[in-house]
C-alpha cells in the first residue's frame, strides 16, 4: 500500500476509528428553515461518509434558537429534532464511520434581533470591523453587496449589549442539553465550535471580550466561559462518549487570539478531558482579506503551527489547511505533524478521494479543490453548499433540494365569500394530495391545513329584544341579506370540509380553522395569515372584480398559490415549462403531489419560438409529439441547421430534466412551434385540450420587469376561462 499510514487505526476514548480521515465540518446549509433535519442533509452525510472516511463530524448545530448562523442551520436546541438527528447519526454509521455532531452558538454572527456577545464592540476595533467588511464584499458580485453591505452594517449596529449573567447561564445549560440530545439521538462523539470567530472563540479573544473581570480580563479569566460549558457538559455526559473541540490556532485580528495563547488553552483542554483538538484558523474578520486568503491558498498551510500542537498535547489532533491530495496526508502522519487528516472541501469535491488513495495506481485521479470559494459564497448568500467541479446533474440536483426546503406543504385555503366555498367544493380533487411514501418529516408537513375564512358580521337597527330573528340584517364581504342563509352556508362548509377529508382517507391530515370578521381589510388580514403561517401552498378562488385574488400570485415568493375556477375537467392538466431551473420546481411539486393521483393527465409542453425545418428533419423522431404548428408564410419555411440542432439541445435538456427530478424516462414532451407570442400559443394549446389545469413556474421578475417585459404567466392568467392556474415559484 502506497500511504500506509493513512489506514491505521485510532482509537478515541472507547472508539475505534478505522482509518486516519475525518470528514471535517463544513456548513451545509441543508436544514429546513424550522431547524430540523432534511432528508437531503441525511442523504448527503451518507454519501460522505461511504466515501470511506473513518469519521463525519456533522457541522454547526444550533444549541440555542439564538445561536443559529444561517436560515437553514441545523438546530437541536428542542427535544423535537431528535428524531431527524437520530436518523443523520444512523445513516453516518450505518456506513462504517464514526458519527459526530459539532455543537456551535453562532454568538455575535448569529441571525437574531439581540445576537449574544461577551462584551460591547468598542470603538477601538470598530474600524478594523469596518475595514473587514471592505474585503468581505469584494469577495462578492457586484450585485450581491448592496443586501450584504446592509445586513452587516446592520449587524455592527446590534453589537452594543453584552451577554448578562443570566444570558451566559442559559446558554451553559443549552450547550449541555445539546450534547445529552446528541447523545440520546446516537451521536458517537461530541465537538464543540471553538472556532471561527463564533461564541466560545469571542469569549478567549481580547478583540471581542473587553470583560475587566470574571469572564473576561487575563488569559484565565477568558478561559472561564468555555471551560465552563465544557465541565456543565461532563456532568451531563456520560464519561464514555468523547468531547472534542474545535481549536482556533491564529485568529489574526488586532488582539486576538495567537499561536501561544492557542498552545496553552490545548492543554487546559487536555486536562480537562477533552478528547480531541481539531485545529483550525481565522474568523470572518479575517479570512475575506486578501492577505489571509492568500496565506490559506497554500497546501497544508497549517503545518508548522500543527507540529507545534501536537507535540504539546497527548491527545490526538486533527489537521486541516488543504490537504488535497493522499502523499501530502500520508507525509502529515508519518512525520507526526499530526494524528488524523481533516478534509473539509477536498472530500465533497470528490466523493471517492479515500478510494483513490487506496488504489494510487487507478487511471481515475482524484479531483482535487481549486480554492476558487464558490461553495463558501454560495453557503454565506443562503444558497446552500455546492460545488463547481461537481457533474452537472449533481449541482442541479443539489440547487433544486435547497430551494425545496424553504417550499414546504403546509396548506392554506382563503374562503372569503359564499362563491368561493361553492368552488372549493366542486375543485376538491385539487385539494387531496398522493399518498406519500418519503421520509416522517415530508409527510408531517403533508397533514397541515388551515382554513381561513371570513364569517359574516350581524347587524341590527334596533335593540335585540324587539328584533325578530328574520330582520336581523347579515352583512358578508360587503353585500348585505336579511336572512341567515349565509351563516349556515358557512356552518355547512366547515361541517363540509371534515367530513369530506374523512370520507376521501384523508383522516391524518391536521386541520385548523381560523375565523375573521368579513367586514376587516381581508387582504391585509390574508398577508399577515401567509407570513406568519410560513404556508407553502395558497388556495385562492378566481374573481375578476377583486384585483388583490391576482395580486397575491405574483407578491408571494417561494410558493405555490393556487387560482381556482370552477370546471369538471380539473384532472386534465396542462404544464408549459420552458426548460430553464423553474421547470425543476414545476416538476418536483407535481410529483409530489399529483403523479401518483388516479384519474389525472399532464400534458408537459415546450414553446420553441422561431421557424425551422424540424419538422421535416431528422432531429424529430417518432417519439417526438407536435402539439401545435403555427406558420404565417410559405416564406419561414427555409431553414438552417442551427435551429435543428438547438431542438436536438432542447430534447436533451429534457432528458436531464426528467432523471434530476426522478420522474419516469418516458415522460412525454410535446413541442409547440411557432415565431412570435408565447402566450397566446400556450393558451390556444389549453382550448384545444380542453384542459381543466395549468401548471406554470413564475420566473421571479419584480413587478417593475413584469412590467416592462410582460409575464408569460400573467398573460396566461388573463386569457383563462374557467381553468385553474397552480403558479410555483
Amino acid at each position: 500500500m502506497s500511504y500506509p499510514s493513512l489506514f491505521t487505526p485510532l482509537n478515541i476514548g472507547k472508539y475505534q476509528i478505522k482509518n486516519r480521515l475525518v470528514a471535517l465540518p463544513v456548513h451545509t446549509g441543508f436544514a429546513h428553515t424550522d431547524g430540523s433535519t432534511s432528508s437531503w442533509m441525511v442523504d448527503f452525510y451518507s454519501r460522505i461518509a461511504d466515501s470511506g472516511v473513518g469519521m463525519v463530524v456533522v457541522a454547526n448545530a444550533a444549541v440555542s434558537h439564538d445561536g443559529v448562523v444561517s436560515r437553514f442551520n441545523l438546530r437541536i436546541d428542542r427535544d423535537e429534532f431528535i428524531p431527524g438527528l437520530s436518523k443523520l447519526a444512523d445513516a453516518i454509521k450505518q456506513k462504517g464511520a464514526i458519527a459526530c455532531i459539532q455543537l456551535n452558538h453562532a454568538g455575535r454572527f448569529a441571525r437574531t434581533e439581540r445576537p449574544l456577545l461577551p462584551s460591547a464592540m468598542t470603538s477601538a476595533n470598530l474600524s478594523f470591523n469596518v475595514e473587514s467588511l471592505k474585503g468581505f464584499m469584494e469577495f462578492f458580485p457586484f450585485e450581491k453587496r448592496f443586501g450584504l453591505t446592509r445586513y452587516v452594517i446592520d449587524k455592527i449596529k446590534t453589537w452594543r449589549d453584552p451577554m448578562t449573567a443570566d444570558d451566559r447561564e442559559r446558554v451553559i445549560n443549552d450547550f449541555a442539553s445539546a450534547a445529552f440530545r446528541a447523545y440520546l439521538a446516537g451521536f458517537d462523539m461530541v465537538e464543540l465550535h471553538g472556532a471561527n470567530g463564533y461564541l466560545l472563540c469571542q469569549y478567549l479573544s481580547l478583540f471581542t471580550n473587553q470583560i475587566k473581570s470574571g469572564f473576561g480580563g487575563d488569559f484565565h479569566g477568558r478561559m472561564a466561559f468555555p471551560l465552563a460549558v465544557i465541565r456543565k457538559i461532563k456532568k451531563k455526559l456520560s464519561k464514555e462518549i468523547p468531547l472534542g473541540f474545535r481549536l482556533l490556532l491564529r485568529e489574526w485580528v488586532p488582539g486576538g487570539i495567537d499561536l501561544p495563547e492557542s498552545l496553552a488553552f490545548a492543554s487546559v483542554l487536555e486536562d480537562e478531558g477533552i478528547a480531541y483538538l481539531s485545529a483550525s484558523v481565522g474568523s470572518y474578520n479575517s479570512i475575506l482579506s486578501p492577505a489571509v486568503l492568500k496565506k490559506m491558498s497554500r497546501i497544508a498551510y497549517l503545518e508548522s503551527d500543527m507540529e507545534i500542537l501536537t507535540a504539546r498535547v497527548n491527545i490526538p489532533t486533527i489537521i486541516s489547511g488543504r490537504i488535497t491530495i493522499p502523499l501530502c496526508a500520508d507525509k502529515l502522519i508519518q512525520d507526526g505533524v499530526s494524528d488524523l487528516i481533516g478534509l473539509g472541501r477536498p472530500i465533497r469535491t470528490d466523493p471517492q478521494w479515500v478510494a483513490k488513495a487506496r488504489n494510487p495506481d487507478s487511471e481515475h485521479k482524484i479531483i482535487k479543490c481549486i480554492n476558487c470559494n464558490w461553495c463558501l459564497k454560495r453557503v454565506v448568500l443562503e444558497q446552500g453548499f455546492n460545488c463547481r467541479l461537481w457533474p452537472k446533474l449533481h449541482k442541479e440536483r443539489t440547487i433544486l433540494e435547497h430551494k425545496l426546503l424553504t417550499r414546504n406543504s403546509r396548506t392554506l385555503w382563503i374562503i372569503a365569500d359564499q362563491n368561493d366555498m361553492q368552488i372549493f367544493k366542486e375543485s376538491l380533487v385539487l385539494f387531496i394530495h398522493a399518498e406519500q411514501n418519503g421520509s416522517d418529516d415530508v409527510i408531517k408537513r403533508e397533514c397541515e391545513l388551515t382554513v381561513l375564512l371570513f364569517q359574516p358580521v350581524v347587524k341590527r337597527s334596533w335593540p335585540d329584544s324587539a328584533t325578530p330573528d328574520h330582520e336581523k340584517q347579515i352583512c358578508f364581504h360587503g353585500k348585505v341579506f336579511n336572512d341567515n342563509s349565509v351563516v349556515s352556508a358557512v356552518d355547512d362548509f366547515i361541517k363540509w370540509i371534515e367530513t369530506r377529508l374523512d370520507s376521501t382517507g384523508a383522516n391524518n391530515i391536521v386541520l385548523k380553522f381560523i375565523v375573521r370578521n368579513s367586514d376587516e381589510n381581508i387582504e391585509e388580514t390574508v398577508y399577515d395569515e401567509i407570513k406568519n403561517g410560513e404556508y407553502g401552498r395558497i388556495f385562492i378562488c378566481a374573481n375578476r372584480k377583486e384585483p388583490w385574488r391576482e395580486r397575491l400570485l405574483y407578491k408571494e415568493s417561494g410558493k405555490v398559490v393556487v387560482y381556482l375556477n370552477s370546471n369538471n375537467r380539473n384532472q386534465r392538466v396542462i404544464v408549459p415549462v420552458d426548460l430553464s431551473d423553474t421547470t425543476l420546481l414545476v416538476m418536483t411539486f407535481i410529483k409530489q403531489a399529483y403523479m401518483e393521483k388516479k384519474g389525472f393527465s399532464f400534458n408537459f409542453v415546450h414553446v420553441i419560438t422561431g421557424y425551422s425545418e424540424v419538422l421535416n428533419s431528422k432531429a424529430l423522431n417518432s417519439e417526438d409529439r407536435v402539439l401545435k404548428t403555427v406558420y404565417s408564410g410559405a416564406d419561414n419555411l427555409n431553414a438552417n441547421y442551427s435551429d435543428t440542432n438547438r431542438f436536438n439541445k432542447e430534447k436533451q435538456r429534457w432528458k436531464e430534466l426528467k432523471k434530476i427530478a426522478g420522474f419516469n424516462p418516458n415522460t412525454p414532451l410535446e413541442f409547440i412551434f411557432l415565431d412570435k407570442d408565447v402566450t397566446s400559443s400556450i393558451v390556444n394549446a389549453i382550448q384545444i385540450g380542453q384542459y381543466g389545469t395549468v401548471v406554470m413556474g413564475k420566473r421571479g421578475l419584480s413587478g417593475i420587469k413584469r412590467w416592462l417585459l410582460g409575464s408569460v404567466s400573467a398573460g396566461v392568467l388573463h386569457k383563462l376561462i374557467d381553468q385553474s392556474m397552480f403558479l410555483i415559484d
